[in-house]
């Protein structure tokens, strides 16, 4: 009985000693890398009145549209609807924006890969936009805080 005891005891220490040998052996595993999604600009286009802007490619269907409607004249008659639409079906993706008035802004779009146009209708202001699509790729940025760090 008592050899089983000893024995016992031993073969814990022996356990004990060897998990925490081989506790430190291991590589400590590296800090997560930040991920950002990489953009690219697809198109940028101002004017003044309506008009429409075709054939835009996007592979991702995943944009930002910037927008801006300045220089109402005369004061108060301005209007600026911006609308997101399938260039092969004409169909309505999306109003990015309809204001009267002066104004800018954002809008996200997530519609899938396709070919859009974009319908502008003014009246008495000056519009421009911009469209960065985001791609399904994405890149290492060093020095960035990782995700759920900022």
């Amino acid at each position: 009985m008592h050899f089983e005891k000893v024995f016992f005891v031993a073969f814990v220490a022996f356990v004990s000693f060897v998990s925490f040998v081989f506790q430190g052996c291991g590589s400590k595993p590296s800090d997560p890398q930040p991920i950002v999604a990489v953009t690219r600009t697809v198109g940028s286009w101002q004017g003044r009145g309506t008009t429409t802007v075709g054939d835009v490619p996007s592979e991702t269907g995943r944009f930002r549209i910037y927008w801006q409607a300045t220089n109402e004249t005369p004061a108060g008659a301005g209007r600026f609807k911006l609308t997101l639409r399938s260039a092969i079906s004409g169909r309505t993706i999306g109003i990015v924006t309809d204001i009267k008035g002066m104004g800018s802004g954002t809008a996200d779009y997530d519609d899938g890969p396709r070919t859009y146009d974009f319908l502008v209708e003014s009246e008495n202001v000056d519009w421009s936009f911009r469209v960065e699509e985001t791609s399904g790729e994405f890149a290492t940025r060093p020095g960035s805080p990782a995700p759920g760090r900022r």
